[in-house]
């Protein structure tokens, strides 16, 4: 009998997995039961202590986040994700797409709280599993489109990919512009940690201009949001982060800047809805503390498209 000899990863690992995908690739589901009924689903696993669930039927977004067993999202209280108004419907989760016409408060005729994203069932055009030399990647893709006869016609193709082993996850968008007419494009995205990693005490910073820090309260009944409009400065990177740090967690946001030029964070200690968003833009909400200049969004020209890109990372906090 001859002896099995590698010498690299894939080769090792498959010695020991007889499918690989299977163990480590996206997993697609339908959950069954409460507000997320007949909702489609797809688990990312094995991203180091991470695990993150795709959401199709809501612009692509991420739902519920785990690392090292503890849920890192905001799990909202909701009546149904098919519920008559967005504070109803709104489940929480990782990344909510705000936008494409309205972010913040507004008319039902613009979209409605944080526009009509959150609304739209994706395409999905791919999830898989693959090598990459010795790195198993994977990546969940699609398309969505947010349009009407005689409205905008704007089309977001997005690529969410990951790596076994790594406890991050990256988000790119291509936003085109497929009407025939300038429109201003509204886009924010709207991520949202809960506890543990919220909590008093736990300190939040970014790369804003001027600098940004805060130190997060303890619950309180019926406390009042607060909604901070930030300037990003990136790095010579080109990339400005934000970063949540508490009980040996940290997260850092991690987002390009000429695409996204503003940052706004949401601060709620209101007890039973306590959460934080890091939410970088093309705008602020229409209800943050800041100038209506900075709430018109960027205009975007027929055929045009920008292309978006952010990373959600999680860590061990070193030692203080």
């Amino acid at each position: 009998m001859t002896e099995l000899s590698m010498t690299d990863v894939r080769r090792e690992t498959e010695a020991r997995l007889g499918a690989v995908e299977r163990v480590w690739g996206p997993r697609s589901l339908r959950a069954e039961g409460g507000a997320g009924d007949g909702r489609r689903q797809i688990d990312l696993r094995g991203l180091g202590e991470l695990a993150v669930t795709v959401e199709p039927d809501q612009f692509l977004d991420l739902g519920e986040a785990f690392w090292r067993g503890e849920a890192m999202s905001f799990t909202a209280p909701s009546t149904s994700a098919r519920a008559e108004s967005w504070g109803r419907r709104w489940l929480g989760g990782l990344l909510t797409t705000c936008g494409l016409t309205a972010v913040g408060r507004a008319e039902p005729a613009d979209g409605g709280m944080h526009g009509r994203a959150h609304l739209v069932p994706a395409l999905v055009t791919r999830s898989e599993g693959r090598w990459n030399g010795d790195s198993y990647e994977l990546e969940v893709a699609g398309s969505m489109r947010e349009a009407g006869i005689f409205e905008q016609n704007l089309q977001v193709t997005r690529s969410i990919t990951a790596r076994h082993g790594e406890s991050r996850v990256r988000v790119n968008d291509v936003v085109r512009n497929d009407g025939f007419a300038e429109v201003p494009l509204k886009l924010l995205y709207h991520i949202n940690l809960g506890w543990p990693v919220v909590d008093e005490g736990a300190r939040v910073r970014a790369s804003t201009a001027p600098a940004w820090e805060a130190v997060l309260a303890a619950p309180t009944p019926l406390e009042p949001e607060k909604v901070d409009a930030l300037v990003a400065a990136a790095g010579d990177d080109g990339y400005a982060e934000a970063v949540v740090e508490a009980a040996g967690t940290r997260v850092t946001v991690r987002y390009r800047v000429a695409e996204l030029p503003l940052l706004t964070v949401w601060r709620s200690a209101a007890a039973g809805s306590y959460a934080l968003g890091i939410e970088p833009g093309t705008c602020w909400p229409s209800h943050a503390d800041g100038p209506d200049s900075g709430k018109a969004g960027r205009m975007l020209a027929p055929g045009e498209e920008i292309v978006t890109d952010l990373e959600i990372v999680f860590e061990a906090s070193p030692p203080a």
